[in-house]
């Protein structure tokens, strides 16, 4: 088990979801859309990825570490948010409040039952509702969503941890 601090374990966390946020080539999934369309895609992604990056490290560490692990990984997002990832620097203080609602509707989910299909496929009817996609393009996205999301590869990183 790798001995980390809770900075080296967010990025390395980080680095898992960002090989992810390079892969969305949307047009590799026939989705054509504008800049703001992708922006909003991303977002999307990033939100699920930063929910299965939470729930391993709230299954898999204690409380302490979780939220020490947790914090700096919301920093390296924020670090990265118009460098790395691309996205409008306006749009990050925003970004906070929607994670975080996103984070409480996916949990719901899972309690209930719903696996990462399930909860991408809320995502991608989240999308379509707020008119980001249309809806013959929601199965392109679902698909990107389930293919991209690295949701065990997460919860191995987490699974292997020990933070000092």
């Amino acid at each position: 088990m790798p001995r980390l601090s809770p900075t080296d374990a967010a990025q390395n966390l980080y680095a898992i979801i960002s090989r992810a946020l390079s892969g969305a080539a949307l047009e590799d999934y026939g989705l054509s859309l504008s800049r703001a369309q992708g922006d909003q895609i991303l977002r999307e992604l990033l939100s699920l990825c930063l929910f299965w990056a939470w729930s391993a490290l709230d299954a898999g560490l204690a409380d302490k570490n979780r939220d020490r692990v947790w914090a700096m990984l919301l920093q390296r997002v924020s670090e990265a948010w118009a460098s790395e990832l691309e996205l409008p620097l306006q749009d990050l203080d925003s970004y906070a409040a929607e994670l975080s609602q996103r984070r409480r509707l996916y949990e719901s989910l899972a309690r209930e039952g719903g696996n990462p299909v399930a909860i991408a496929t809320e995502a991608a009817g989240f999308m379509e509702a707020e008119s980001i996609i249309e809806s013959e393009d929601r199965l392109k996205l679902l698909a990107l969503m389930v293919d991209l999301v690295p949701v065990d590869e997460l919860g191995l990183a987490v699974e292997e941890l020990e933070i000092v």
